[in-house]
């Protein structure tokens, strides 16, 4: 059957919340390096994303306790898949930054978009039909275009392999929410291990980071604790865990069952657009109020080729019916 438009418009909404992390997540990166100096980008990087899990982590055993109290092991064993997948392939893709742009980075990951397909095909031996070939190159192409991507300018080097190895990751992170056997569970739990587990796969980067004292000798985790008593990174961080992570990972993990794993891929690959949208006025929102230099994207015609690829291929593949074991779209 076709997936239902509300599961579709609360997949995108979700997405946009994961765009809206592009932005803020930077001028966050921005504010803490003023509060936590000599630090590599890597270590901004990391140190949000396990701040962003650790309290989605606090927030979901709030609301959700009684639940999760209740999670059998089902529950447990997929959260920590999906942990450890979504987990390391953040730090994959982390670690790649310092080396290819946020451009290339962007492009590689949405590979996802041809991985879920072609796992797909390998496990069930089945080809992905000339429909679903032709959304992946179309979403390709209008990741490479919103990106600047051409293949003169791409070398496969540290950072590539990196990003198309975290792609890999998170293709594996949307085939484990598609799994029948997880069909049942409560998802709300499952998503809460997921957060905890990545935090912990998070943490020994942090320490790695912030193994040693920087200026004037103050440790590390003053100077953290320091950056996040600002009112304007308290604000940001807020924006991320609530927006960001919670909201967009709960209704990930609580509504793609009802889409096919190649569909759910297309919806996710919209992110680019979402990202872009909101980088057009967020950045000197967050520069006046954190006193840093962020400036606003402005749109051109690669956007909207781009765009409209993307979208073109979700409303090529959106509205095919899904087999019956929900294989291939």
């Amino acid at each position: 059957m076709n997936p239902p438009a509300g599961v579709v418009w609360r997949l995108l909404l979700a997405t946009a919340a994961w765009g809206l992390s592009f932005p803020t997540a930077k001028a966050v990166m921005l504010a803490q390096a003023a509060f936590i100096p000599g630090r590599e980008e890597w270590f901004h990087s990391a140190l949000i994303l396990f701040v962003r899990m650790t309290l989605a982590t606090l927030i979901m055993l709030i609301i959700y306790g009684r639940e999760c109290a209740k999670m059998g092991r089902n529950e447990v064993r997929q959260g920590i898949e999906l942990g450890l997948f979504g987990g390391v392939g953040m730090l994959l893709q982390t670690d790649a930054q310092h080396v290819i742009s946020a451009s290339l980075s962007a492009f590689f990951t949405q590979f996802t978009c041809v991985f879920v397909p072609l796992a797909i095909a390998v496990r069930s031996r089945i080809w992905p039909t000339p429909w679903v070939v032709s959304a992946s190159v179309m979403v390709l192409g209008g990741c490479a275009i919103l990106s600047g991507v051409s293949a003169g300018g791409v070398s496969f080097g540290r950072g590539e392999w990196e990003t198309i190895a975290a792609a890999g990751l998170f293709t594996a992170q949307i085939l484990v929410l598609g799994r029948e056997r997880y069909r049942d569970n409560e998802m709300r739990s499952a998503a809460t291990v997921m957060f905890a587990v990545k935090a912990i796969v998070l943490a020994p980067v942090i320490l790695a980071g912030g193994g040693q004292a920087a200026g004037g000798g103050e440790s590390v985790l003053l100077q953290v604790a320091h950056a996040f008593a600002s009112g304007p990174v308290l604000l940001m961080t807020g924006l991320l865990t609530v927006f960001s992570t919670v909201y967009s990972y709960a209704t990930m993990v609580r509504w793609q069952p009802w889409v096919s794993p190649v569909q759910a891929g297309l919806i996710y690959a919209t992110e680019p657009i979402f990202a872009t949208l909101w980088a057009l006025f967020l950045p000197g929102w967050f520069s006046s109020l954190g006193g840093f230099s962020y400036t606003n994207e402005v749109l051109g015609g690669p956007f909207f080729w781009g765009a409209s690829l993307i979208l073109g291929a979700n409303l090529l593949l959106l509205g095919k019916r899904r087999p019956a074991d929900g294989v291939v779209a």
